[in-house]
């Protein structure tokens, strides 16, 4: 095993929700909400289980932002149980429009930027806790309420990786953005006061 874990991420990434319309090679599609967007790709809910290097065709829109991203891409991750969430990278002729688009947004959302804040790579052995309490509960996806679940009292980053067991991959990138988003701290950043996340963490 590795005793550095890299950023998967490293590409500007921001969590974004934004509205996609997502179409399928055999027809059909289903709407949903982007969890983070970059302009290499997307992350977000899917109705089902994917595998990586499916194909599929999106149509992305967000508040304040002109026009819409209309990419083909190739799911480049895909979690293996429900909720089912996937990673899609979008296909070489769409990366111009796309980094357009995500530029875009980011003027349209000051702050939005929490991806400049995230490291570039953690040693295995880096203590990883909660971040400051937040003052109004925050918009949590299952997987980022997982990753603060077992994270507790702090743990040191390859131990996280065994509590999250195979579905890793899905978390990797993942517990870099939250530490960009402050919900997580990594030493000897000050950790925050469980019992100010009690509300979110004790919620069923």
């Amino acid at each position: 095993m590795p005793d550095i874990i890299v950023n998967p991420r490293r590409a500007q990434r921001a969590p974004a929700r934004c509205e996609a319309r997502c179409l399928l090679p055999g027809g059909g599609f289903w709407a949903t909400d982007t969890s983070d967007v970059s302009a290499r790709g997307c992350q977000l809910s899917a109705p089902g289980p994917f595998a990586p290097g499916d194909s599929l065709e999106l149509v992305l829109s967000a508040e304040r932002v002109p026009g819409q991203l209309a990419a083909a891409g190739t799911v480049a991750w895909a979690s293996r149980a429900a909720p089912w969430r996937i990673g899609v990278t979008y296909d070489e002729r769409h990366r111009e429009a796309a980094a357009r688009w995500f530029e875009a947004l980011l003027a349209a959302h000051p702050g939005l930027d929490t991806f400049q804040l995230a490291p570039e790579s953690l040693p295995v052995e880096a203590i990883v806790h909660l971040g400051p309490a937040p003052r109004v509960a925050p918009e949590l996806t299952g997987e980022e309420l997982a990753v603060l679940r077992a994270t507790g009292d702090g743990v040191a980053l390859a131990a996280l990786r065994e509590r999250l067991g195979h579905d890793w991959p899905v978390f990797e990138g993942l517990v870099f953005s939250m530490i960009g988003k402050r919900l997580l701290a990594v030493s000897p950043a000050p950790a925050g006061d469980r019992a100010g996340w009690a509300a979110v963490l004790d919620a069923p």
